[in-house]
């Protein structure tokens, strides 16, 4: 078990190497850094068509495919169809069971140590249209250690999972990639306020922009002018390696851009529960809690709103929820696919913290235009994603399978076959 030491119910675990070889045996089981605590519940037990228009509102998208009713079921796909993303609202537990006497060893693994969504990888095979019910399993498949600037030992994991629907055909796969990093220790003889106060002092001093007018006008402009492809086909022989592919901007970020977000997806991946379903889930999820301001205990996920708690581990400011970046992206696509196209993989890595205030501005450039021997006509992007302070916050690739005129209209891949590593039942009662 991780060294650890604890302040106002914070603990501060050390990455170990016996903490690493713990971890080593839980691959192909579920990552003990992972829990669900409580409830795996999926927040949307089936896809509808009003699941799917609340979730694309929560994220900001307002395209008419996931948005207007009856809207998808004029195009070829026949049915009310969810964005890609959505499926991170879904799904029934069907991760693999760990023995208790395997849980007994290793859930303790990394205790206290903070963990930052880094990136992922996914790919798509089947629309989830109306009518959906999606089971999921994750697991972990690698560990590595890690040279981090922020922290100063870290570790690297990537979870493996896959999506598959009622009548067990796969329809989505990734790779999530989670980074690992010791809390920043207090010194000898420092507090835990004196920390936060440093904290807090080296975030003033840096630029923590205030838009001016024009600022706002240029973000406005680019909402106002925002690309969406709709019914217009974008066909393979229109794609040009070297293409620029059309500005989208997010942001100013704010905390109600948060709440949004978990309006349309519940939790994701941690649950943050009320009153006394908050205290049964800190019976399972100690490590997750720590007292706030007011001496009572309280998801350590506030991170993400809570400037004190954010200071205390080192962090300048409350920042995203990782996959806030994974849905821009996701939105950026789908805007410029069209009703037609079948965004296939989605790969992306988060660059840098992107702090309540930020602005990104998306931009992309094609970079394949070809007719591939399994997917058909195809082509490939990179995306960009920067600050208004001009840094990189986010990078992304993406496939997408586009019709075309000499070789006919999109294909859907081959989907895989279902995960080896699942259990045939929930791996815990749900709420």
């Amino acid at each position: 078990m991780s060294a650890a030491e604890t302040s106002q119910g914070l603990i501060r675990g050390r990455i170990t190497d016996a903490d690493i070889e713990l971890l080593k045996r839980r691959i192909g089981y579920t990552n003990p850094t992972l829990r669900a605590g409580v409830t795996i519940a999926p927040w949307n037990p089936k896809a509808n068509e009003d699941a799917i228009r609340r979730y694309a509102m929560s994220i900001g998208d307002d395209n008419p495919l996931y948005v207007e009713p009856g809207y998808a079921q004029r195009t070829r796909w026949g049915a009310a169809l969810a964005p890609p993303g959505f499926e991170w609202s879904m799904g029934w537990n069907r991760s693999p069971e760990v023995s208790s006497e395997l849980n007994a060893e290793t859930h303790k693994a990394l205790r206290g140590v903070q963990l930052y969504h880094s990136g992922a990888e996914y790919f798509y095979y089947r629309p989830v249209t109306d009518g959906v019910e999606l089971y999921k399993s994750e697991w972990l498949a690698d560990i590595a250690e890690k040279q981090s600037r922020f922290a100063n030992r870290s570790v690297i994991t990537t979870n493996r999972n896959a999506f598959w629907d009622q009548h067990e055909q796969v329809a989505i796969t990734s790779s999530r990639w989670f980074v690992h990093a010791e809390r920043r220790a207090l010194k000898d003889g420092e507090s835990a306020a004196e920390k936060e106060a440093k904290t807090k002092e080296a975030s003033a001093q840096e630029d923590n922009i205030v838009y001016t007018d024009q600022q706002r006008e240029e973000i406005e402009a680019a909402y106002d002018n925002q690309f969406l492809r709709g019914a217009n086909t974008l066909y393979l022989e229109d794609a040009v390696v070297g293409q620029s592919t059309p500005l989208m901007v997010k942001g100013p970020l704010t905390i109600t851009d948060m709440i949004n977000m978990h309006m349309g997806t519940g939790w994701i991946t941690y649950p943050n529960l009320p009153f006394r379903l908050a205290y049964e889930n800190r019976k399972r999820l100690r490590g997750f809690y720590s007292l706030n301001e007011y001496g009572g205990w309280d998801s350590i996920q506030r991170v993400h709103w809570d400037a004190s708690l954010a200071h205390s581990i080192g962090v300048k400011h409350i920042y995203d929820i990782g996959p806030m970046r994974f849905v821009m992206l996701c939105h950026y696509l789908t805007n410029f696919a069209g009703d037609d196209a079948w965004i296939h993989r989605i790969r992306y890595e988060l660059r840098n913290f992107n702090y309540v205030g930020d602005t990104t501005w998306l931009s992309g450039t094609i970079t394949a235009v070809r007719v591939d021997d399994k997917l058909g006509p195809l082509l490939e992007l990179k995306i960009t994603g920067v600050n208004q302070r001009g840094q990189e916050n986010l990078r992304g690739e993406a496939t997408i399978l586009v019709a075309s005129r000499q070789h006919g209209p999109v294909r859907l891949p081959t989907p895989p076959a279902m995960p080896q590593y699942r259990s045939s039942k929930p791996t815990q009662p749900g709420i």
